[in-house]
């Protein structure tokens, strides 16, 4: 065996503070746009209908036009505009969801990446960075050279979730999507007259609503990773043996 050498990593109080305040914003412009563009949507469609009315009113002749066409019509449009308002406030949700996991990812794989190659350091990871923690695979491996188990920690479950959260929306059904129902199938939509799942039928996560957005906070991840990263030590050391 080669030479053995101690490697380190420290936290200091500056970036902690960083890596925090990014998802106390984070949370706060979060909420405040839900609120200004999801809050009511009922009132938004109303207003929708209305102007649909407006509009109709002086479109035909309603001599030769019956009225309960072009009322049907209105009522139409309006279910449809209240359907697409869900689906945006959805998306909206998700898309913002995995900006948050994937903030955290990439800070995790920063943060091993210059604690490993500083100019103190008695390693150097080999190939360039674009090549280093291209998963959470790699980036728990590179962690464990400070005797690090990211998995041990209280907030892993959590982090985990929204992990499997994120890949089944971008992705669909596949193993992440088979995981998370396994653990949390209250997440899950099913369809009104029968058990099948939302998102089996339509064959889709983000062009339908197949999530139920009530069972999935953005504040109880938000708030798992500011615990992690409250939580994460000042230091952390491990060893390395270096081949013969």
């Amino acid at each position: 065996m080669g030479e053995t050498v101690v490697l380190t990593a420290y936290m200091d109080r500056f970036k902690r503070e960083k890596y925090i305040s990014i998802y106390e914003v984070f949370q706060k412009k979060y909420d405040d746009s839900m609120t200004l563009l999801f809050s009511d949507k009922e009132s938004t469609v109303k207003a929708y209908q209305e102007n649909l009315k407006d509009k109709y009113s002086t479109m035909f002749n309603y001599e030769y036009t019956d009225p309960g066409d072009v009322f049907e019509d209105i009522q139409e449009q309006a279910f449809e505009f209240y359907e697409a308002e869900k689906l945006m406030e959805y998306n909206f949700h998700f898309s913002l969801l995995s900006t948050l996991y994937q903030m955290f990812e990439q800070q995790l794989r920063k943060f091993i990446y210059e604690e490993l190659n500083h100019r103190l350091s008695s390693v150097r990871i080999e190939g360039e960075f674009a090549d280093f923690g291209t998963n959470m695979g790699k980036i728990k491996e590179a962690f464990k050279h400070v005797n690090y188990a990211l998995e041990a920690t209280i907030q892993w479950d959590t982090i985990s979730t929204l992990a499997d959260l994120v890949n089944t929306y971008k992705h669909g059904d596949g193993r992440s999507a088979k995981r998370l129902y396994k653990n949390h199938p209250q997440f899950f939509l099913q369809l009104s007259y029968s058990k099948e799942r939302v998102m089996d039928s339509e064959l889709t996560t983000n062009t339908e609503v197949v999530f139920d957005l009530e069972e999935v906070s953005f504040k109880d991840y938000s708030d798992a990773i500011i615990d992690f990263w409250k939580d994460f030590p000042e230091h952390l050391s491990g060893k390395y043996t270096f081949p013969d």
